[in-house]
């Protein structure tokens, strides 16, 4: 049996394909825009890793690849982007394409489907930490977090519906905060640290980056590497008692402990920061793990420092995708 990774080349994509190859597991990827593999993926690529350039949400397309290669099991990373400048459109256009994903599911036979939202979905609450059963907030008012919160609803209503006529099973993943190799868009504190600190310059503080950061503000940040075991061990956990779970470290990080973390590695390195806590500050604003820790074998395996140093080392080496 074979198991379709959709956004295999993504940022988390890429690091979920690299530990379900290592595990010896037969897998599809997907990729709608981007066909160049990262460097930790060309031997695969090298070795015949099949690789479909596909839009995911195309009527037929998610059964058709399903039934010729025998997939009983999706594991879905491809990422929600702004389909249109009219929030009418762009609505319109991502439930189409969420239809016609399930449909494709349901229609191939596959058992199990592993779907990627994230905390974005608790973004608008003033403390956590978050449970998989914490209320949300359902005023919409941040994106992703909007679209999030809707596609979990009606993805478990899509498989309660046909539970009678099919064994189709969809597990959302709620993933924290995530950093490490190939992510490209700096918006986290550690990436934009981490990287400035490779280059030997300063961190970009601008005002399009929100300005200097607060030493006491605090992230939920979990190793790009560990999610990808996260997901993996929830694919192979025999039996999930529950439709949700969070993927996180279970609690915060302070952005002066990144500073040090990297300044540790890069000696060189000493950005300096506001003091006190910012005033976005939440409390506590983490997913709880305990039920994933639970359900499955995993456990986080990187720390912060481990997991700066290790990004450091990636970053070094030149291979920056």
């Amino acid at each position: 049996m074979t198991t379709l990774i959709t956004g295999g080349f993504g940022f988390i994509g890429a690091h979920v394909v690299k530990k379900f190859t290592d595990a010896g597991e037969s897998v599809v990827v997907t990729s709608y825009e981007n066909l160049e593999p990262p460097s930790f993926l060309r031997q695969e690529v090298k070795n015949g890793l099949l690789i479909k350039q596909i839009d995911i949400g195309e009527p037929g397309a998610i059964e058709r690849l399903s039934k010729e290669h025998n997939v009983n099991t999706i594991i879905n990373l491809a990422i929600h982007r702004k389909s249109s400048s009219d929030p009418a459109e762009d609505i319109r256009i991502n439930m189409d394409k969420l239809s016609h994903f399930f449909e494709g599911a349901l229609k191939s036979g596959v058992e199990k489907l592993f779907w990627a939202s994230n905390g974005a979905i608790f973004a608008e609450l003033p403390e956590g930490p978050f449970y998989e059963d914490t209320a949300v907030s359902l005023s919409g008012a941040i994106q992703p977090g909007a679209f999030k919160k809707a596609w979990e609803v009606l993805a478990h209503n899509f498989a309660q519906n046909y539970q009678i006529q099919s064994s189709l099973k969809i597990v959302s993943m709620r993933i924290s905060g995530v950093f490490g190799p190939t992510y490209r868009s700096m918006l986290n504190l550690p990436s934009r640290l981490c990287h400035a600190a490779s280059k030997n310059l300063p961190p970009d503080f601008s005002a399009q980056r929100g300005g200097v950061p607060y030493s006491d503000d605090t992230f939920d940040l979990t190793y790009a590497k560990d999610v990808a075991a996260a997901v993996l061990a929830l694919y192979e956990a025999d039996d999930l008692p529950h439709l949700v779970y969070n993927i996180s470290r279970g609690t915060t990080v302070r952005a002066q402990e990144l500073v040090d973390a990297v300044t540790k590695v890069k000696s060189n390195f000493t950005p300096q920061l506001q003091q006190g806590a910012g005033p976005r500050f939440r409390a506590n604003a983490y997913l709880d793990n305990s039920r994933v820790l639970k359900d499955s074998k995993w456990e986080p395996k990187f720390h912060i420092e481990s997991a700066i140093e290790d990004y450091l080392d990636w970053l070094d080496s030149g291979e920056q995708y």
